[in-house]
């Protein structure tokens, strides 16, 4: 009945029933409010209700922050695991900045894009979108334009609007899956795979008694491959990135400071995040390959470019508001996380 309503509501156009548009969706509001307080109300059920309510608050009434609090709800019952939450953590990002919380947007707009959605071009274009607007209003062009390119390729490869009823019924029934409903899964599975494994175990192992001359005179082992490939796609990201940096106001700023290394100028906490700022967003691939490769921090991450961009310890320290001994375990810190590999390609310091 209260997906009802909302078809019934969603489907009215004409201003002149705007009175009953809004009467169906406070029927449908209800009842998923009620769903979110009740005692028998699985996980499931409870996700549900508080992934429609959000969508009712942000879209309908442009109430955001009660948007912000369904959607937190919703995000701790799903958990970080879940598929749908790199999605609603854009969506966060979006109520947060409609809100008037500007440095929490763009936190969750970066933590949106750190995480895999390769088949999700949605998270691209609200992220960016919120992240355009955000430093068009902080009056930083250089980011502002950056952001807004990015959005505006990935709605020119397809046109984007709110989630519409039937894309919301959709996510609701697959988006989450009760734990009741994995357990029921698992036990039919794992029998299954146990037995498949054994087999497949099996072929493996005549195959390698068989081929064992062969495969180690002429294979390449997988990991060398994958190691070589990722090497390769950061020094091509890291390239493209100093191509974009070299045309922001940042890079002017560190070139200033490396001919006057020992008199540094005082530095505002916002100058240095301007410069941090567009660090991370001229070499954004370079960045999201680290975060998928390695476990480097923030910090270490600013580090890292600054590293390839050849900028002395003193420089990161004063960027930093910290000590040059402080950097030096730093840099120790991130060769330990880098495969050697990876480490050669940040600090060539050839720049």
């Amino acid at each position: 009945m209260a997906h009802e309503y909302l078809a019934q509501a969603n489907a009215i156009t004409s201003e002149d029933d705007n009175a009953r548009r809004m009467t169906l969706f406070d029927k449908a509001t209800l009842h998923f409010a009620n769903i979110v307080v009740r005692d028998d109300a699985d996980d499931t059920l409870r996700a549900d209700a508080l992934y429609t309510l959000r969508w009712i608050e942000a879209y309908v009434r442009h109430d955001y922050d009660l948007a912000l609090q369904y959607l937190n709800q919703y995000l701790e019952i799903v958990g970080p695991e879940h598929e749908s939450y790199p999605t609603c953590l854009a969506y966060k990002a979006d109520d947060l900045w409609h809100f008037g919380a500007q440095d929490s947007a763009l936190y969750y707009a970066y933590k949106a894009l750190s995480l895999p959605h390769t088949t999700n071009d949605r998270i691209e274009y609200i992220c960016h979108h919120v992240m355009w607007n955000i430093y068009e209003s902080k009056d930083m062009p250089d980011s502002a334009s950056v952001h807004r390119a990015m959005h505006m390729k990935v709605k020119g490869s397809r046109e984007f609007v709110p989630l519409t009823m039937n894309e919301l019924k959709n996510q609701l029934k697959t988006n989450v899956i009760s734990s009741s409903s994995r357990r029921n899964v698992a036990l039919v599975l794992v029998p299954f795979l146990v037995l498949l494994l054994a087999l497949v175990g099996g072929v493996l192992v005549l195959r390698r008694k068989r081929g064992k001359r062969s495969s180690e005179t002429h294979s390449i082992p997988s990991e060398e491959l994958t190691l070589t490939s990722k090497t390769e796609d950061l020094s091509s990201a890291l390239n493209r990135g100093l191509l974009a940096f070299k045309t922001t106001s940042a890079y002017e700023e560190i070139l200033a400071m490396k001919l006057n290394e020992r008199e540094l100028p005082l530095s505002s906490s916002d100058s240095v995040r301007a410069i941090e700022q567009s660090l991370l967003e001229s070499f954004h691939e370079a960045r999201q390959i680290l975060l998928e490769n390695t476990e480097v921090n923030d910090q270490e991450l600013v580090c890292c470019l600054c590293m390839y961009l050849g900028v002395p310890n003193s420089i990161i320290a004063h960027l930093g508001f910290t000590t040059t001994a402080t950097i030096r375990k730093r840099k120790e810190r991130i060769r330990k996380k880098l495969s050697p590999e990876l480490y050669e390609v940040i600090a060539q310091e050839k720049r």
